[in-house]
């Protein structure tokens, strides 16, 4: 299982495997404690993990379909 957190320094989305302890942010270095991120969702796989990272991602104004 693979989680989607966001780093509270900088804000950013990271996926890290749910075993893991702690992570550090690829984007400002900050050493973040799993237990203690803000868990946006999970997914079986890293594919899905990124897939909901890029419709995080993804401005409002893109996602209305015509």
């Amino acid at each position: 299982m693979y989680l989607v957190i966001t780093c509270p320094r900088c804000g950013n989305y990271s996926v890290v495997r749910d075993t893991v302890k702690t992570h550090e942010c690829p984007y400002c270095g900050y050493l973040i404690r799993i237990e203690e991120a803000s868990i946006i969702a999970r997914a079986g796989n890293g594919r899905e993990a990124r897939e909901i990272i890029l419709k995080l991602k993804t401005p409002r104004e893109l996602k209305r379909k015509p």
